[in-house]
């Protein structure tokens, strides 16, 4: 990465950073979405019933089926807001890009009906010398948030340019 790269990479995220620059409402959730997600997470086992049978699921905690905490309503194609908050790293010609690891963070669980909201924001960044050269680690975070406004999941997820 060239010393222009690395300017162009600083400002576009110096622009971005703490901005949320995307949003986009999930679908409702609908059993059949939970309980195919639930299957196909623990095949070749069955899943466990808090996430297939409502009856059983009306004895537990919960009162009611709940999304396994790795489901996904984005699964399904939904629109997304065009804007990318001014974050163009991408399109600089000379960087190269791999992933650097998540962290989630949960909050509600997610139940039959749920409409969920993301947006994300670039939370923090570090230009560092590596054995790559001059090394970007930026760190964007994703929420979730559900109808009543109650967050879901945080995840902070770790991208490596250099």
């Amino acid at each position: 990465m060239n010393k222009d790269d690395i300017a162009r990479a600083i400002s576009s995220l110096d622009k971005a950073k703490g901005e949320w620059y995307r949003k986009r409402v999930s679908f409702p959730v609908d059993f059949s979405d939970i309980r195919r997600w639930a299957i196909g997470v623990y095949w070749p086992e069955n899943p466990p019933e808090i996430f297939v049978n409502q009856d059983y699921a009306k004895k537990t905690k919960w009162g009611k089926i709940v999304a396994p905490r790795e489901f996904n309503p984005f699964a399904w194609p939904v629109k997304a807001d065009e804007s990318n908050g001014g974050l163009d790293i991408g399109l600089i010609p000379h960087l190269r890009s791999m992933a650097g690891g998540t962290n989630d963070v949960y909050g509600v669980q997610i139940y039959i009906g749920d409409v969920i909201t993301e947006r994300s924001r670039v939370s923090e960044y570090k230009l560092t010398k590596t054995r790559l050269g001059q090394t970007l680690f930026v760190i964007n975070e994703s929420e979730w948030i559900n109808q009543d406004k109650e967050l879901v999941r945080t995840r902070f997820s770790t991208g490596v340019r250099y």
